[in-house]
């Protein structure tokens, strides 16, 4: 994920955080006649993708599944 690719663990946003979070986001975001960031001029930019991750990784987080492991063989015990 990308909380583990960058090396910061996720903690939880403080309504402050999530505020401005929320704004750069808004104000990053791509217009769709120039499919570009209006502030930085490019497509995805850093400030939006930085404040994104904070925001939506924790709702992808708990919306993946977890999988339990396989059952491992248990070789040389015995079977009575």
């Amino acid at each position: 994920m990308a909380s583990e690719q960058h090396g910061y663990e996720p903690v939880s946003l403080t309504d402050r955080l999530l505020s401005y979070y929320r704004d750069v986001v808004a104000m990053h975001a791509d217009d769709p006649v120039i499919g570009a960031c209006l502030v930085c001029r490019v497509p995805r930019c850093e400030d939006w993708r930085f404040a994104s991750e904070r925001l939506f990784a924790p709702a992808a987080r708990e919306a993946e599944p977890i999988i339990p492991a396989p059952p491992q063989p248990q070789y040389g015990a015995d079977a009575s």
